[in-house]
């Protein structure tokens, strides 16, 4: 809920010559935990610990009990357990879903395993830092559940819970408004489809949490407005990104912070091809790229691992990369600095403000198409008339430093054929960063 912690985030984004992104209220629930003091244990309503089907006892439990009493949670005491029957978790207000045992996937039915839908003030979190989902997702890759979607909810928070090996995406925010997520840890394959961090919506902000897939990070999807990330770690990902836009696309005052890639595909991409609508008034400051990542600072708007959509091009504007250090595995066949934009709609009032990038190779280009602004290769004319695409070399940035590393960093992902085990969440995201909120279990 809105707190101090909100206060500092929104005192950080005010920082003099920029108008960028900011939470527009507060974040999370509005009534404390402690208020909600209704028990309604799985237990109570026919689970039992390792249970080979606990989702019909959570869903009698949330039917017969969350929804019958003001201030209810629902408890999934700790233990291992199995879960053929995925849940839709619809309404309810004032309530939480404590997660303290670990549920494994034991179907391969498709959908989401749990799917919560329409929820007010509501809380899912481990009070042990220790619960949470198990997918197996080596068993059915691309062919089975995703592990949770969070569907047109407000004044929600997502924490200290762990996500590991989802036959598909992890963790799914579709719209809703001033949601919080943090003290996350997700563990998947080396594969794409395996998603970290999907999320659209108004007024969310999401912080510590750390990723290793090889596909998205912490993503943003169209639409999307007013969202702080920070103290994100991609630990072996495919990286953040803003995408894939769409047609009538619409994000804007979307702020990353603080940033850490390790081993990823890139640190921040924009990726489209085709489509309509515009992504506008964007910062990502404070990034630091390490660990053989093979992009750094990406957008391609011609990126031909999805279809082209109708439309010319999503329309960029206002967007500012600010603070990064660090380096991509060659800088010459990837560069580290790369604007591909859309030949019709060019890219417009793209600004770099010490970005000092480079390659493990010893050289480096930039690589500039239809992309106005400053810094790097972009052209600063102001008639925005579209070019080719340009390869520029660069020395090495003088004012380069030496990106420190986290001690958890992986230095490679985990394969999609066999079980991927457990992590702990850890309490650092960003070097040299305390975590916002401590764990749950350090309370």
């Amino acid at each position: 809920m809105f707190s101090l912690r909100t206060a500092v985030a929104l005192t950080v984004l005010a920082f003099t010559g920029f108008v960028h992104a900011q939470l527009t209220g507060s974040t999370g629930p509005t009534t404390p935990l402690s208020s909600k003091t209704v028990t309604c244990s799985v237990l109570d309503y026919g689970g039992s610990v390792g249970s080979s089907d606990i989702g019909p006892a959570i869903l009698e439990a949330f039917e017969n009990c969350v929804l019958k009493n003001s201030g209810a949670v629902l408890y999934v005491p700790a233990g291992n357990y199995n879960m053929e029957t995925w849940v839709t978790l619809t309404g309810g207000t004032k309530w939480a879903f404590r997660l303290d045992g670990l549920i494994t996937r034991a179907s391969t039915t498709s959908g989401n395993m749990f799917a919560i839908e329409n929820a007010e003030d509501f809380e899912m979190y481990s009070s042990t830092s220790a619960g949470g989902i198990q997918g197996l997702g080596y068993q059915c890759r691309n062919a089975g559940p995703r592990l949770l979607r969070i569907i047109d909810s407000t004044n929600f928070s997502l924490h200290d819970l762990i996500f590991v090996d989802s036959p598909e995406f992890h963790i799914t925010i579709d719209g809703g408004s001033s949601g919080e997520l943090y003290n996350l840890a997700i563990r998947g394959a080396d594969i794409g489809g395996s998603d970290g961090v999907d999320i659209s919506g108004d007024n969310h902000w999401v912080h510590d949490v750390m990723v290793t897939n090889r596909d998205e990070c912490v993503t943003v999807k169209s639409p999307a407005s007013n969202f702080l990330i920070e103290q994100i770690w991609c630990n072996q990902s495919g990286g953040c990104a803003l995408g894939s836009l769409p047609v009538d696309c619409d994000i804007s005052n979307i702020q990353y912070v603080h940033v850490y890639t390790n081993g990823c595909n890139q640190a921040m991409m924009i990726k489209s091809n085709g489509g309509s609508g515009s992504v506008k008034n964007v910062l990502f400051d404070d990034f630091l790229v390490t660990g053989g990542s093979a992009y750094a600072l990406d957008v391609n708007q011609y990126w031909s691992s999805m279809s082209t959509l109708d439309g010319d091009g999503v329309a960029l504007s206002n967007i500012t990369f600010k603070n990064w250090d660090g380096t991509v595995a060659n800088g010459v066949s990837r560069p580290p600095v790369q604007f591909l934009c859309a030949d019709e709609v060019p890219c417009t009032d793209m600004t770099l403000i010490d970005v000092y990038l480079w390659s493990d190779t010893g050289s480096a280009v930039y690589k500039c198409e239809s992309a106005f602004g400053t810094g790097a290769c972009l052209h600063s004319s102001v008639a925005a008339t579209s070019y080719a695409a340009t390869s520029t070399a660069y020395n090495k940035p003088i004012s380069m430093t030496a990106v420190p590393t986290l001690a958890g960093d992986l230095t490679a992902g985990f394969g999609s054929t066999a079980s991927i085990a457990t992590p702990t969440i850890p309490s650092t995201y960003y070097p040299g960063l305390a975590q916002i909120t401590p764990l749950m279990k350090n309370l």
